[in-house]
């Protein structure tokens, strides 16, 4: 039941209510001493009672309460009235993104919705690198606010009250209780998989995604629906809800959704610049030491799968001016390399310790890098004429799969000529042309008439998608009198669409075993 007006929660004197939610009632309480007003998150008693979560929220709010960054509310003090656990934070007047997208869609446009996720995105970072996890990052949380006669609207995130550390492992599994919003969660969290700064990163993408759209990221009125998007479907194409938006973003959005966390952006800062490259041509964003000291994790050799664990961010339009610091960091990148070089070296010989008497013997093979090496295994790929369509959802109200043609040049038709095969010349980009170029509905077999032989490969991510099928494909593709290959792997689609320095190796394991099978 709520605290009526007046009532007296840790010297705090209720005033009313700015809110309420699954884990309790946030009431605006005068502070006991100081001539102010703070937000006071009064725990339900069910929550209050468990010790499992006693124990954790107020190790958690020990740890929420040092953090110190201008996009963070900040928490005070914590305790207990007649059984009930306490947080008081500063108060911010103002709303929310999540209430001001539904007040007026039109007030969140573009960017905005970028500058709110921005700023949100440096507390997140801040909090990463103290070993912060916030786990239910969403646009209820983002607090928008221009009192005092700002001129720039104030963004600051909220609920770190419920954050985890990064070196806690341990799980809410007595009570069962979920802390995270489900339309907003990573697959990691919603298959109780081990959690790290990527997980936020997955939910401010999904949250960005709201607030450019207006529509949840899967959404679906039952919860378990909402989960299998999350675990199994395809990034979402933003395009696909509101086809103003430019296609790059459909790129940014695949990554920082992956399903594999070690596939999406390392920081937010690097899925924000991202952003802003796609919204505004020749965004161009300035360096900073903003590097992550906290550890990322990648995946080990066992896994069978290869990434880097370098920050890739994407380039901006328009040329770079060469700077000392650039210089700097390009020799420190050399470095290290170098470091690994050697490390590498020093575990092989640890490996054998035979070898490390002997006298090295200079090799005059060449070692071939794992593309070349594709190429020499594949002797029936080369020369195979080649065309590669992407396929994806073209809306709620369309029945029909939305389709374009990857042009070249491009990283993805650059990987497949390094395969052997040869791109058609018939689809290569005029000027700055995006690629993929989107082809109408009535464009598709006039677009698809030159292609009379050799291989389709279709990228699919359409509500159909999956186990290599081609049901539900355009008929332009399927009546096509070249073979069609399908690629619907979501990792291998996501790869394909946001080309990254990881993307190489995941089409390698994912793509080249497909196009063994098929090609002949």
């Amino acid at each position: 039941m709520a605290m009526s007006p007046g009532t007296i929660v840790g010297g705090y004197r209720i005033d009313r209510i700015l809110g309420a939610g699954g884990m309790g009632t946030v009431y605006l309480g005068k502070h006991p001493s100081l001539p102010r007003m703070d937000a006071l998150k009064v725990l339900s008693p069910e929550l209050s009672r468990d010790h499992e979560f006693r124990a954790r929220f107020e190790r958690e709010a020990n740890l929420a309460a040092g953090l110190d960054h201008p996009n963070i509310v900040s928490v005070y003090n914590r305790g207990e009235e007649h059984g009930q656990l306490w947080i008081a934070m500063q108060y911010v007047p103002g709303t929310d993104a999540s209430a001001e997208s539904a007040r007026d869609r039109h007030a969140m446009t573009p960017l905005r919705a970028l500058r709110i996720v921005t700023e949100v995105g440096k507390g997140l970072d801040y909090a990463h690198r103290k070993g912060l996890l916030h786990r239910d990052v969403k646009p209820a949380n983002f607090l928008l606010s221009n009192s005092d006669g700002d001129e720039d609207e104030r963004v600051l995130l909220t609920d770190f009250g419920v954050a985890k550390s990064n070196d806690d492992a341990s799980e809410l599994t007595q009570t069962g209780s979920f802390l995270a919003t489900i339309a907003y969660a990573p697959p990691e969290q919603l298959s109780g998989g081990a959690l790290d700064h990527r997980a936020d990163i997955y939910s401010l993408a999904c949250s960005f995604y709201k607030l450019l759209t207006g529509q949840n990221p899967y959404p679906a009125a039952q919860p378990a629906m909402v989960m299998m998007g999350h675990l199994h479907e395809p990034p979402p194409r933003a395009t696909a809800v509101n086809p103003g938006l430019p296609p790059a973003l459909d790129h940014v959005f695949a990554r920082a959704m992956a399903k594999n966390s070690a596939e999406r952006f390392s920081t937010c800062r690097e899925f924000t610049d991202a952003a802003a490259a796609a919204l505004t041509p020749g965004h161009n964003p300035v360096s900073t030491n903003t590097s992550p000291t906290y550890p990322i994790q990648v995946l080990g050799p066992e896994t069978g799968s290869h990434y880097y664990t370098q920050q890739h961010v994407p380039p901006a339009p328009g040329p770079l001016r060469p700077s000392h610091r650039g210089k700097w960091i390009a020799a420190a990148a050399v470095a290290a390399a170098a470091a690994v070089a050697v490390t590498i070296g020093i575990v092989a010989l640890q490996d054998d310790p035979g070898t490390a008497a002997s006298t090295p013997v200079p090799s005059t093979s060449k070692v071939l890098s794992p593309i070349e090496k594709s190429r020499k295994e594949n002797p029936a790929f080369e020369g195979k004429p080649v065309v590669m369509v992407d396929v994806f959802d073209a809306g709620a109200n369309s029945f029909d799969a939305g389709m374009g043609v990857f042009l070249s040049p491009s990283p993805q038709t650059r990987f497949l000529g390094d395969l052997g095969l040869v791109y058609s010349p018939t689809y290569t980009q005029n000027g700055d042309e995006v690629s993929p170029r989107p082809i109408a509905k009535d464009d598709r077999y006039t677009a698809l008439s030159n292609v009379t032989n050799g291989y389709i490969l279709a990228v699919r991510s359409d509500s159909k998608a999956g186990g290599g099928g081609l049901l539900g494909l355009p008929s332009a593709i399927t009546s096509s009198r070249a073979t069609v290959i399908v690629i619907d792997d979501p990792a291998a689609v996501a790869a394909m669409r946001n080309w990254s320095m990881s993307s190489e190796q995941t089409l390698i394991d994912k793509v080249v075993p497909v196009l063994q099978t098929q090609i002949k």
